[in-house]
């Protein structure tokens, strides 16, 4: 690399000046040129009058020889033109100068420090292009401008017809020179061929989302290196100055990082996280904030509630881009949350990019239907002709891939690609290195250029590959010192100009161009490092937080577990017998199961099932926890509707566990819960004399067993008993998941519980506090609330929380809660009085459940309605909605439809069904319910013309013991019409 640079105006100076001033200036002009080429690692290869000859390269040469050069000449340029200032103001003359800088091969004659001497055709090339270049530029040759294209701002200058040379020269005027621009998210620096088709569709799709205001989702599919993520970055680039762009992206490592893409998202919006706070609300913040691990856990449909509200916030006043990158590794809560974004959101212009591999319909085969505003495209192989246009750039691109490329190159790798940029690219590299053969696959080649790679490159990516597909300089530092260049910054600009990293979106970070880069990294780098590399990562994870002033970061707590795990799983396998390993085998299940059980507890079951089965895997055979894991990853399962599945963990822990009674009974307790579920009935008592006093997980259990048996037979009273008995235990063990499982079984059981009406409203205030920050948790209790405010007669404060609930329910775009609404809605009406709302509002809640599959609940509530047509006087639909139905399995259903039978039933029939309600009613302790029937008894009784006193008073202890006041009033009014 040759520099020249020559002072103009200097004979001027010489006419005017008194000799010993000029030699003065003369001397600062000098210094401030070798000052500039001297930091820049250039020597002085000799002075020529007023002008100065440097090189770069001598003795060794560097990657970075040209941007030296230039940033020297930019350096040399600013002296220059800070001393004509001076000198303009006190002198009154000016002074300036123009370079010239070339690159090409030289011979080196003599002693290579101070006496050095160079020749050849260069050093002309660099001396006339100086000579072209203007008072005040630098004109920089066509080979020197390719190098530095990513690190430079320049014009294009005339060709230049110079002294020597047969045809004109291309050159170029630097503007400005940034040493770290190469690699910002944007600078591709060759431009993106054979997708006009494509980047025209996407751009029509935005444009269309902006201008109607609409929600909008392309998926751009196909195989790795196909150029999806060069024509998103292509797409962006071209995207107006207004838009705002969100990233995220998913990775192929770890388990259950289901909000991690989320979370990288947010990082972005640190800035005006203010503004978004403030739109989302206190409830909305504190949901979001969690997604980086701050202990809370809201659950799925919260944190999908507060996404929504952030998107809407941010797109409101201009238009937002959301990419999601890589979303064939996405979890399944994730693509949820994606449909229903794309779904909920109205009159704001957000657009999500989906960046995936074909594989993500064997995960969604119905990815991507049914969206109005939506488009799916597929890359598929550029042309021969394109491909050689790729080539033809690459080769401008990069000197040292020109000198070694011709036409039968450009066709060989145009032939030979697949149409794959990529494979282009790595086959074009790997021909030009002299090497003959082609290794057969775009893995392949990307292990033959990285093994072309210099010592610390290789050591830097590896590192970078084992961080993630994200990293910083810090965290490449933080793995190790040895790095012969000290720190990581010159590699890094190595690996920028080679392709194989860039700047991330965030500040400070750097990315893989490619994620197949980074897999293939990964893969090659050796296991006994990688053990290393991820435990001192998850240990430095764990020492970081967040800034004050900085809301997300891009790591989660589910990085730790990853690292740790990976840590294990490597050190297991090189180092089996590593005296830490036992340690380190128990901070990666502990950090699972914690990552697991916080997933189970936000509804996110296919993450929870994950982790926790991977906790289960790693953990050594015959540990305790292998009990608890059952019981988590059965309940999970058993949520999903995997009866089969939730029984098969249990298996597992025995199998884990053999011969531990402890163990043996707490699965046999799970299993009798599942039993329950499908139908089948148990006796729990005869478990309870096998349990030990201190097995408090056994105990919870089983407790949570018993009352479900006395729920199904009616005796709620003992089930109430049951569940709180099994509280005390959770409570013994310090488990807030089985605290919380129980606490939201007895808050409904309240309902029909003899437990008082203002006991259960106590209970539910509590509740509110501790869901506070979690809606789809706080619906069940104010739907408990609502139905015992009914009961109390405070029936404006029972619709009032009805209408919190279901501001809550479309909020968070929840199903089954939805009808559960609307069927406490029914009751409250009925106890108002309105039975022909009551009476629809039930119709409509059966309808839905019957839709949703849930047909058992459905015919209760068709009772129900059935119930209110028989107080509206039409004892003729009653019968109809009755029909020759069966009643439910449930109690409950069972003595409603038999009173209604009765009440629509001639004589003696009526009596002896009315007997026979009165009989079965006696087996239950629900006070409501005993009161409903008694009373209807009572009415059937005085038709007949038999006393209805005694049902009416017992109908009037149970709903007095109940406090359901309204009732009660009721039954008063009706003894006093006797």
């Amino acid at each position: 690399m040759v520099l020249f640079i020559d002072l103009s105006g200097s004979t001027e100076l010489a006419e005017r000046l008194d000799p010993e001033l000029l030699m003065q200036i003369l001397e600062r002009y000098y210094a401030g040129c070798r000052e500039a080429i001297f930091a820049n690692g250039g020597v002085i290869e000799k002075y020529i009058g007023d002008a100065i000859m440097a090189v770069f390269g001598i003795p060794l040469s560097r990657e970075d020889d040209a941007l030296r050069a230039v940033l020297a000449a930019y350096g040399a340029m600013r002296s220059v033109y800070d001393l004509a200032d001076q000198l303009e103001r006190t002198v009154g003359v000016r002074i300036g100068a123009h370079v010239g800088v070339a690159f090409g091969e030289v011979m080196v004659v003599g002693n290579t420090g101070t006496d050095v001497r160079v020749i050849g055709d260069t050093v002309n090339t660099a001396a006339r292009i100086q000579s072209a270049a203007k008072e005040g530029e630098i004109l920089l040759g066509d080979d020197v401008a390719r190098l530095v294209r990513q690190h430079a701002v320049m014009e294009e200058v005339p060709p230049l017809t110079l002294k020597g040379k047969k045809d004109p020269v291309r050159a170029w005027r630097l503007v400005d020179v940034e040493p770290d621009r190469a690699g910002e998210a944007g600078a591709d620096t060759v431009p993106l061929i054979g997708r006009d088709e494509e980047l025209g569709q996407l751009t029509r799709l935005h444009e269309r989302v902006v201008r109607e205001r609409l929600c909008g989702m392309a998926t751009l599919l196909g195989v790795p290196g196909i150029g999806k993520s060069r024509l998103v970055r292509e797409f962006l680039h071209r995207l107006p100055a207004d838009v705002r762009v969100l990233t995220g992206r998913c990775p192929s490592y770890g388990i259950g990082a289901t909000y991690r893409p989320i979370a990288e998202m947010l990082e972005d919006v640190n800035g005006d996280w203010p503004a978004v706070a403030a739109a989302v609300g206190p409830d909305g913040e504190r949901t979001l904030r969690s997604l980086t691990g701050n202990g809370q856990t809201p659950g799925v449909a919260e944190i999908a509630r507060a996404v929504r509200g952030a998107l809407e916030a941010m797109a409101g006043d201009r238009p937002l881009v959301v990419v999601l990158d890589n979303l064939q590794w996405a979890e399944p809560t994730l693509l949820e949350l994606v449909d229903d974004c794309v779904s909920w959101l109205t009159d704001v212009p957000v657009l999500f990019v989906c960046v995936a591999r074909p594989e993500i319909y064997e995960l969604r085969p119905g990815w991507g239907g049914g969206v109005a505003c939506g488009m799916s495209l597929e890359l598929g192989p550029l042309s021969g002709a394109d491909v050689a246009r790729l080539v033809q750039e690459l080769c401008a691109e990069r000197v040292e891939v020109t000198a070694h490329a011709d036409e039968a190159l450009h066709w060989r790798v145009a032939a030979s690609s697949d149409g794959n940029p990529l494979f282009a690219e790595l086959m074009l590299e790997t021909l030009t290195e002299g090497d003959g053969s082609l290794p057969p696959t775009i893995t392949a080649l990307l292990g033959a250029r990285l093994d072309r790679l210099g010592g610390d490159e290789r050591e830097v990516l590896e590192r970078a590959a084992t961080i993630g597909q994200m990293f910083t300089l810090g965290q490449v530092e933080m793995l190790g010192p040895d790095l012969s260049a000290g720190t990581p910054s010159g590699p890094v600009r190595s690996l920028q100009r080679d392709r194989l990293v860039r700047r991330g979106s965030q500040p400070g970070a750097f990315e893989f161009t490619q994620t197949l880069t980074r897999e293939t990294v990964y893969s090659l780098t050796s296991k006994e490092q990688r053990a290393d590399w991820h435990r001192r990562l998850a240990d430095w994870l764990g020492e970081q937080e967040a800034a004050d002033d900085t809301p997300f970061r891009s790591w989660t707590s589910g990085d730790i577990s990853r690292h740790l795990l990976a840590a294990c799983r490597f050190t297991r396998e090189v180092r089996p017998f590593d005296p830490l390993l036992d340690e380190l085998t128990d901070r990666a299940a502990t950090a699972l199961i914690r990552d697991g059980g916080e997933a189970l507890h936000r509804k996110d079951l296919p993450a929870a099932i994950a982790l926790l089965e991977r906790g289960r895997e790693i953990l050594p055979k015959g540990r305790e926890e292998h009990r608890r894991l059952a019981v988590l990853i059965s309940d999970a399962e058993l949520a999903r509707g995997e009866a089969g599945k939730a029984a098969a963990a249990l298996d597992a822990a025995e199998e884990m566990l053999p011969g531990d009674p402890r163990t043996v009974l707490t699965c046999t307790i799970q299993r009798e819960m599942l039993g329950l579920r499908t139908g089948r009935t148990t006796d729990p008592e005869a478990l309870r004399d096998r349990l030990e006093t201190g097995d408090d997980l056994g105990w919870c259990r089983f407790h949570q067993l018993e009352a479900w048996t006395h729920i199904d037979a009616g005796r709620f009273g003992a089930a109430d008993r049951a569940l709180r008995d099994g509280l005390a235990r959770a409570r013994a063990m310090g488990d807030r998941y089985e605290e919380d499982r129980l606490l939201g079984g007895l808050c409904e059981l309240v309902q029909w519980s003899p437990a008082p009406v203002g006991e259960g409203l106590a209970l539910c205030a509590d509740l509110l506090d501790r869901f506070v920050g979690d809606r789809a948790l706080l619906v069940p209790v104010l739907l408990t609330r609502a139905r015992l405010l009914g009961l109390s007669g405070d029936l404006d404060a029972a619709r009032e929380t009805l209408d919190t609930a279901a501001d809550y329910v479309d909020e968070l775009d929840l199903g089954l809660p939805a009808i559960a609404v609307t069927q406490v809605r029914g009751l409250v009406e009925s106890l108002a009085g309105d039975h022909e709302r009551a009476r629809a509002l039930f119709r409509d809640a059966a309808a839905a459940l019957h839709a949703s599959g849930h047909g058992g609940a459905a015919a209760t509530l068709e009772i129900y309605a059935a119930r209110e047509s028989l107080r509206l006087g039409d004892a003729r639909t009653a019968a109809q909605e009755l029909g020759g139905r069966e009643g439910p399995r449930q109690l409950r259903g069972e003595l409603i439809a038999m009173v209604l039978r009765a009440a629509i039933a001639v004589q003696p029939e009526a009596l002896e069904l009315a007997d026979r309600a009165a009989e079965l009613v006696e087996t239950t302790d629900d006070p409501c319910l005993r009161g409903d029937v008694l009373v209807e008894v009572a009415q059937m009784r005085r038709a007949a013309g038999r006393d209805p006193s005694g049902a009416l008073r017992e109908a009037l202890g149970a709903y007095e013991s109940k406090g359901a006041s309204l009732l009660a009033q009721r039954t008063r009014d009706l003894l006093g019409d006797l």
